[in-house]
């Protein structure tokens, strides 16, 4: 060990620790910024959503990102109405023809990534919103042409969503 001292000197030393305590220094920046930083959810704002899962063809879809809260941020798609997984549908009149699975399935292939969402306020420990994927796909407009959920007007009071009903006939 004494020798080690005389081969780098105190030059040596003081330079070591400086490229150390730079080296740690990165690491905790590094560290700090790949955390998620919390998400506004409040009605009206936009927010980011990663895709970790997908329960059913109307969410909630499980974001990676956090609230302001630290809670794990889950969506449910505004303005649509999809079966449950194991089919059942309320309100019984808004029940699509397509099966839970085939719907859930659906959706997980359209919310694949990063979302764009726009908050519509809280709704049973999820927040209601609307979202595109990164091809600019809105979901619950996608969810409506496809058959896998239908528009639920209760949810939907401005008619938005009324351009992607399919025509009858």
């Amino acid at each position: 060990m004494h020798g080690l001292w005389s081969r780098i000197g105190l030059k040596g030393a003081v330079i070591g620790a400086i490229i150390l305590a730079a080296l740690v220094f990165i690491l905790v920046n590094v560290i700090r910024d790949a955390a998620p930083a919390p998400v506004n959810i409040a009605a009206g704002s936009r927010f980011p959503c990663t895709v970790l899962s997908v329960w059913d063809g109307d969410g909630p879809i499980n974001c990676a990102e956090q609230d302001m809260d630290g809670k794990q941020i889950a969506v449910r798609l505004r303005g649509i109405e999809a079966r449950e997984t194991d089919d059942s549908c309320r309100p019984a009149e808004l029940c699509p023809k397509m099966s839970g699975a085939d719907a859930k399935d659906m959706l997980t292939r359209l919310a694949v990534g990063r979302l764009d969402c726009t908050s519509h306020g809280p709704s049973y420990n999820r927040v209601d919103a609307r979202c595109r994927n990164a091809s600019g796909q809105d979901l619950s407009c996608e969810m409506i042409r496809s058959g896998a959920a239908t528009r639920w007007p209760q949810y939907d009071p401005k008619g938005e969503l009324l351009a992607c009903v399919p025509r009858q006939g």
